[in-house]
């Protein structure tokens, strides 16, 4: 059985490895807020959702199936939950079983595995009676062809075979079994038998009999290696069965924990009044962007409170260049883009009223740090490794978001450095949002059609309404008017 998600032909592998330096982008696009309230603190949710939101997928027919089961999810939130909580269950019981399991003698393995499958036929029942309940309910083929398997493969005729297997396991009675006898009067070819067969014990009934003495360890010792040697292809049949469903439970636990992630966080949001949407994703090729009431989902998560959103029209531009007024929400916009983008990318919802934006092949990161007294060069040389390390994972079709990159420099300098590897990247079909105080820069793309300008907006008053609109870059940055806001009481 497989559950078939997360992809329509195969598992999400939840070991694969994630995009390039995945602990930057948590940090620059604090998506750590994000992920924590996805898990509210189930670690199985946590790590189905690192790895769904780091591995972006890269073609439209991929995000497209994954989107078509979340929004059965959310037409569907009890029944998503409940097969999920029953997953949880599973695996609390298995572990309780897992010390049995381990013994170093086949005959308690045997039989912990026979308990073993006993609770995952339970858990099974369980699940079959959730589809019978809820299947007309789902539209989307990922939830469809779980709950229609659940029904088909294990029916009512199913689990009645099982459990007679599994009740003429049981070592009730004592365990019957049979040999021949070898060449040299040894036992040979040891064999399981069923006790409960029709006329078997009539056949066996004037077999020949005995009792081992109370105090014979070496007699015991030996009936027990004969018995070992008849149930040991049982006992290999009965683990690899309980090693299948234990795969099937894990993998189906991690699948469905990231559909239990997104109706947490969808939850959250809607608590706050901000809106979410399904993205429209485009070829990677093309060069569109657009969308409404953009916000940064972390910012709003940690104010607990409603956050501005922007708006974006844009075709046929691969450079944004961000500039205006500190504090203007610059960097906030250029969060809630990166955010946006994985989180698309990944099958998810986006806290926007809507967004398009084409598939891009990886999404990458350079923002201002903080001075580090530990660090062993300057922090334009620091600056220069980091993007030097970028530069060797960018290829065609990748986002690249600059935040203030380069600063450390004068303006000339710190101009020159920003312009010859934007140009570059440019140059390389790689999209560019670029966050700057640098005017010689910001200028230098003014002949380049394919650059989109836009402004942190600033009201005639000094005041910042957050919002990002199209405007060219102006020399100053404003900072006068934080000044007269901080010091001007003083």
């Amino acid at each position: 059985m497989k559950a078939y998600l997360m992809f329509r032909d195969r598992d999400l592998d939840i070991e694969s490895r994630p995009c390039f330096d995945r602990d930057t982008l948590i940090a620059d696009l604090e998506l750590k807020t994000i992920l924590t309230s996805m898990a509210q603190g189930d670690e199985i949710v946590s790590a189905t959702c690192i790895s769904a939101l780091f591995s972006p997928l890269q073609t439209i027919e991929e995000i497209q199936y994954r989107q078509e089961n979340l929004r059965d999810a959310f037409q569907n939130p009890d029944p998503v939950r409940q097969l999920y909580r029953i997953t949880l269950e599973t695996e609390k019981r298995r572990k309780r079983s897992w010390h049995w399991l381990s013994s170093a003698y086949l005959s308690s393995t045997f039989s912990s595995a026979v308990e073993l499958l006993k609770i995952y036929t339970d858990m099974l029942m369980k699940l079959r009676n959730i589809a019978d309940r809820n299947l007309s309910d789902f539209q989307s083929t990922g939830f469809r062809n779980l709950l229609t398997m659940f029904q088909r493969e294990l029916d009512d005729d199913y689990f009645a075979e099982v459990q007679t297997h599994l009740n003429n396991l049981k070592d009730r009675g004592g365990t019957l079994v049979s040999a021949n006898l070898g060449n040299y009067l040894q036992g040979v070819n040891y064999v399981l038998r069923r006790k409960n067969r029709k006329g078997f014990w009539w056949r066996w009934r004037f077999s020949p009999s005995f009792s081992i003495a109370p105090r014979d360890d070496a007699g015991a010792a030996d009936l027990g290696k004969r018995r070992d040697r008849a149930i040991n292809e049982a006992t290999n049949a009965l683990a690899q069965a309980t090693e299948h469903l234990e795969g099937f439970f894990a993998m189906l636990r991690c699948e469905l924990g990231f559909y239990v992630g997104c109706l947490n966080l969808a939850d959250t949001l809607q608590e706050l009044d901000m809106p979410i949407c399904s993205p429209s994703l485009l070829p990677s090729n093309s060069k569109d962007r657009s969308w409404e009431e953009l916000y940064d989902v972390s910012l709003a998560l940690t104010k607990k409170a409603p956050v501005v959103g922007n708006e974006l029209n844009s075709t046929s531009k691969r450079l944004y260049i961000i500039t205006g007024a500190n504090q203007g929400g610059k960097t906030t916009f250029l969060r809630s883009l990166g955010q946006a983008q994985l989180m698309a990318q990944s099958g998810m919802f986006v806290g926007a009223e809507s967004f398009s934006a084409p598939i891009r092949h990886g999404v990458f990161s350079h923002f201002k740090k903080e001075e580090d007294p530990a660090m062993k060069s300057g922090k334009l040389d620091e600056e220069l490794a980091r993007m030097s390390e970028i530069a060797d994972h960018l290829e065609e079709g990748s986002l690249m978001l600059f935040n203030e990159s380069f600063a450390a420099s004068n303006e000339h300098e710190g101009s020159e450095i920003c312009r010859q590897i934007t140009q570059a990247l440019v140059e390389n079909q790689v999209e560019v949002f670029s966050v700057t105080h640098l005017y010689t820069y910001a200028v230098a793309f003014f002949e380049n059609k394919d650059t989109q300008y836009l402004r942190a907006q600033r009201l005639e008053s000094g005041e910042r309404t957050f919002k990002i609109v199209p405007g060219e870059p102006m020399q100053t940055a404003f900072g006068e008017d934080l000044y007269q806001k901080i010091f001007a009481k003083n």
